[in-house]
């Protein structure tokens, strides 16, 4: 729940229910990543996921082999 720092009111919608104030801080700021920050991003799920499926694979073999 949020807390009205102007009338103390605790409400759980965006806006205050008796003062109709949004605070700075519960606003939604969308902030735009940059296109390096996304692109580095793609590039680390792209490589990650494939190994996860390999190290799992690979550990199921080896325990496979042992068996």
């Amino acid at each position: 729940m949020k807390y009205c720092k102007q009338c103390g009111v605790l409400y759980t919608t965006d806006v205050c229910p008796k003062c109709g104030v949004v605070t700075p801080e519960q606003q939604e700021q969308k902030t735009v990543a940059e296109p390096k920050t996304v692109r580095r991003q793609w590039i680390a799920l792209v490589i990650a996921i494939p190994a996860a499926i390999l190290l799992i694979t690979g550990i199921l073999h080896l325990l496979q082999i042992i068996k």
